[in-house]
């Protein structure tokens, strides 16, 4: 039996009210009675300490954010270092799936760290939203080093295994030390460091023969002549250093690329996911941003949500092999 309508009146109509305004809140991103989407001001997770090249990254990119004014409230930045990036990024993805809790993460955390230890967060479950700037690995010599190429530094490292110098330290850098160690049949005296600062005092104080390091921290030695890169590890040359051959053009199939993400805790949904992706992508292509990455030796990716969750897959997947024996 049909009901007219007319005879309903209001008392049927509320219902329908209530429905369409429910459903307009979905699709703005928000609960029903919350409003629209964001209603308050979003925290980003930095899993570093402020000063550090990613802190500098991410505050230039919340401050085109907020200067854009497009997401409606304010981005902050919020620092919670230590466990080497797990910290922040336990705090980011353990956090409520409502969208005021993101990350601008290291990949390391995602696609490394899981395969060497226990974590307090699943690393294959996480909303992930734009890819933000890429970092290239270099093998770095001191200016005077005798070693102009990789032929030279393969060379003598068959004559003289295992003395050679080589300093790593974080996985992102051990893992291509390794991999390269592989491809080229030669073994180096490894000497771990904690990041591209210690590793540059020891290369300008003559007392490392090769640093392995990103194109970010050693970008302001390069630029000085203070430092060579032997090669990058990237499928291309870059054209933030032109000058430096991959090593695929000399012969060794190393490609190893350190990525910053944004990530949000699983489960976000799908409207809230693609307003921040929308927001996050737009000042991540901003003259603005890519000015303020590339004076860093930042390449500027802006890669959405799927092609960079493929990007930390594949990582994950091709350093399995390499860190499995540590588990």
């Amino acid at each position: 039996m049909s009901i007219s309508p007319i005879r309903t009146g209001r008392r049927a109509a509320l219902p329908a009210i209530f429905l369409a305004g429910a459903l307009l809140a979905s699709a703005c991103g928000g609960p029903p009675g919350q409003g629209t989407y964001p209603v308050r001001d979003i925290q980003i997770i930095v899993p570093y300490p402020a000063g550090s090249s990613i802190d500098t990254t991410t505050r230039a990119l919340a401050e085109v954010i907020n200067d854009q004014g497009t997401l409606g409230k304010r981005v902050q930045v919020v620092n919670r270092e230590g466990g080497a990036g797990s910290v922040g990024t336990t705090a980011t993805l353990n956090a409520k799936p409502d969208g005021y809790t993101v990350g601008v993460l290291p990949d390391g955390p995602l696609t490394l760290v899981p395969h060497t230890e226990e974590v307090s967060y699943d690393p294959e479950n996480i909303s992930v939203l734009n890819e933000v700037t890429i970092s290239p690995v270099l093998f770095v010599v001191p200016e005077d080093s005798p070693y102009r190429d990789l032929g030279d530094l393969i060379d003598a490292a068959k004559a003289r295994p295992g003395t050679i110098t080589l300093g790593e330290g974080p996985l992102n850098y051990a893992v291509p030390a390794e991999k390269f160690e592989q491809l080229t049949d030669t073994r180096f005296q490894h000497i771990a460091f904690d990041g591209d600062q210690a590793t540059t005092t020891a290369l300008l104080g003559d007392n490392l023969d090769v640093g392995v390091m990103q194109l970010a921290g050693a970008f302001a030695q390069l630029r000085s002549g203070k430092v060579r890169a032997l090669a990058i590890a990237s499928a291309e040359r870059t054209d933030l250093a032109p000058d430096i051959p991959t090593f695929r053009e000399q012969d060794v199939a190393l490609e190893w690329e350190a990525y910053n993400v944004v990530v949000a805790p699983p489960e976000l949904p799908g409207a809230v996911a693609t307003k921040l992706s929308d927001v996050f992508g737009s000042a991540v292509r901003s003259e603005a941003f890519t000015k303020a990455a590339r004076d860093l030796g930042l390449v500027v990716s802006g890669a959405g949500g799927a092609a960079a969750e493929k990007r930390l897959t594949d990582k994950s997947a091709a350093a399995a092999d390499l860190l499995a024996p540590a588990q």
